[in-house]
């Protein structure tokens, strides 16, 4: 007999008792979907509402609760005074397309009795108001002959990939995203060679969704500070050179499926997204060919790795091949037994690359904090030295952001007869500055916010990054008597 299932109530029939029933679209199709429709409604709009974008699951957003506390979060506000239809650009497409030691392939049709690949072709696309793309009345080769064909009249043509990675990268490079439409340009050189088309140079549709008029906002979110930029109106898109990175570190596999793709100068799309600059000398190297040359190669460049669908090939954050880093000059790098067995290759030193997308005319984006951000507070110290004046500058460093800094008190000698060790408090009262705070400075000294005692003169500043606050006294050593140890209280 027919039964539900447990979650969306769905209605499941029983091949055994119920398979000489009728058909009945209405209850065994269209409610179904409209179930699971409004199940997915439960959580695409708080998914897109964090800023997801891509495959907007349960998992996803899961994801991003996950990481509480390490999310950080912007306003993105759009103001459109007109609404802009559903559409697309074409963007250049640098994705290396080397595949079995050969350049530039788009697509290996393979044995055509296999029919394991195929590309779908078409003159014109669509893009419904979600920013969903299609092709219009595609034509769809599988065969060798069809690819004699398909030649002769792929270039100006919108074409999407299908192809199984059973075996590597046999069919198709996996740069090419199968799931994303591109076009051929009329410059492109495209030829065949052993059942493999060979494009030099593609277009990606970059689709955008219908934008109704009025003032839209949303929510976006990242476990990096850095993978949005703030501000109002257009702004293009760039990049941040992280710190340096040091200790050796595997960052590839010397695998035949591996890869590193590396060039002197980077360019970042309006989406954020990384790829090697025009005439910026760049390389893409299998691993497994790479020599001491090669690796010497890599020193002052900015590289990514590549590797087939297996994980274990790359490691730790170069697994992801949309992350860049640049080498600096005075790294070594070496090729070395990694502890699984196989040969990787090292580099002691690193800094990380992340891209952030452009600011379009009419938009503004404003940092709001990390999710489920909490007050912090550490407790800093340090040992007097005596020393007073601009040259002698006080500080101390927290792990975080400083919003207020409070001088707590001091260990030290006191003169009495006889002297005596003990606790003084800090600068409370008429005429003491006993605390900093971080709206008040600036990356340069400025008058009378440091820590004084008495009314006298006193400067103070931070560190671009707000972790680190200075100050010192022109006339004397405030809270900084040699011997004497210093507490203070940082929030943030």
């Amino acid at each position: 007999m027919a039964s539900y299932t447990p979650n969306l109530d769905l209605l499941k029939k029983s091949p055994v008792t119920d398979g000489d029933d009728m058909f009945n679209v209405e209850t065994m199709l269209n409610e179904n979907w409209d179930r699971i429709d409004r199940g997915v409604g439960d959580y695409t709009t708080p998914a897109q509402k964090m800023g997801l974008t891509g495959d907007l699951s349960v998992g996803a957003s899961l994801g991003v609760l996950a990481n509480i506390g390490n999310v950080h979060v912007w306003r993105k506000t759009v103001v459109t005074e007109e609404e802009i239809p559903a559409g697309y650009r074409l963007v250049d497409d640098n994705t290396d397309r080397t595949t079995n030691g050969m350049p530039n392939v788009l697509i290996n049709l393979g044995n055509s009795n296999q029919r394991t690949a195929w590309i779908d072709c078409a003159s014109s696309i669509s893009v419904n108001d979600g920013g969903g793309v299609s092709l219009n009345s595609a034509t769809t080769y599988y065969q060798v002959n069809d690819a004699l064909d398909v030649v002769s009249q792929l270039k100006e043509k919108y074409i999407k990939l299908h192809y199984i990675n059973d075996f590597g990268n046999w069919f198709g490079p996996p740069a090419l995203d199968q799931n994303k439409i591109y076009y051929v340009p009329n410059d492109a050189q495209v030829s065949i060679g052993s059942a493999t088309i060979v494009v030099d140079k593609l277009q990606r549709v970059d689709a955008y969704p219908l934008t109704s008029a009025g003032t839209h906002v949303t929510y976006l979110t990242s476990v990096n500070r850095d993978a949005y930029q703030e501000g109002d109106d257009a702004k293009e898109a760039g990049y941040v050179l992280g710190e340096v990175v040091t200790g050796k570190t595997a960052i590839s596999m010397t695998y035949n499926r591996c890869s590193i793709t590396y060039c002197s100068a980077i360019e970042v799309n309006n989406n954020g997204t990384i790829s090697p600059a025009p005439n910026s000398g760049g390389m893409n190297i299998p691993t497994n060919n790479m020599d001491s040359d090669d690796l010497s190669a890599l020193k002052g460049k900015f590289f990514h790795t590549e590797g087939s669908e297996n994980d274990s090939d790359q490691i730790g954050f170069f697994s992801d091949p949309n992350y860049w880093a640049y080498i600096p000059e005075d790294a070594v790098i070496t090729m070395e037994t990694h502890p699984v067995g196989s040969p990787a290759i090292y580099i002691t030193k690193y800094q990380p690359v992340t891209g952030y997308p452009a600011i379009p005319a009419g938009t503004t984006i404003e940092y709001l904090g990390v999710l489920g951000e909490k007050s912090k507070i550490q407790v800093l110290s340090y040992v007097g030295t005596g020393t007073y004046g601009e040259a002698n500058p006080c500080s101390v460093t927290a792990s975080f952001p400083i919003k207020a800094l409070f001088f707590l008190g001091y260990i030290g000698e006191f003169g009495m007869d006889p002297s005596y060790l003990g606790v003084g408090n800090g600068y409370w009262g008429d005429g003491d500055v006993g605390i900093m705070f971080s709206k008040c400075l600036t990356t340069a000294f400025t008058n009378h916010i440091g820590f004084d005692a008495n009314g006298k003169t006193s400067f103070g500043k931070k560190s671009a990054d707000g972790k680190t606050f200075y100050w010192y006294n022109k006339t004397s050593a405030v809270t900084n008597d040699s011997g004497s140890l210093y507490y203070f209280l940082a929030l943030g």
